[in-house]
């Protein structure tokens, strides 16, 4: 399969920015909902809550540091595929990609195949 176009890899890129950035709202809503929690017998003490948001912190940090990654070039396909099909991309959103990147990620995710054993669609 061809390559993509230097303007179809900046279109790439910006929504992949766009579905990292809804990862984030959605982890900072998660935080808040965290936060506004009462503290009670059932949901632990002070220490209890800066433990989980200090775990919690780490986790994100760790995918949003692997999310970045999407980024490069050589795996834009990939970060495409893995944004939509965790719902932080929607058909809409690529809905302006090449038809063959389109088709790829939906008969990926038709084939309920694995972001990393799927080839990409870019040689």
């Amino acid at each position: 399969m061809r390559e993509l176009t230097k303007a179809e890899k900046r279109q790439a890129k910006e929504l992949i920015q766009r579905g990292i950035l809804r990862r984030h709202v959605r982890w900072q809503s998660d935080m808040r909902k965290l936060l506004d929690t009462p503290i009670d017998y059932n949901t632990g003490n002070e220490f209890d809550r800066s433990m989980e948001i200090t775990a919690r912190s780490r986790k994100f940090y760790n995918e949003a540091m692997q999310m970045e990654e999407y980024c490069r070039t050589s795996m834009l396909p990939i970060g495409l595929l893995s944004l939509f099909s965790r719902g932080y991309l929607n058909a809409d959103d690529i809905a302006c990609l090449p038809e063959d990147i389109r088709l790829w990620i939906k008969d990926s995710l038709a084939d309920d195949t694995s972001t990393a054993a799927v080839e990409s669609p870019l040689k």
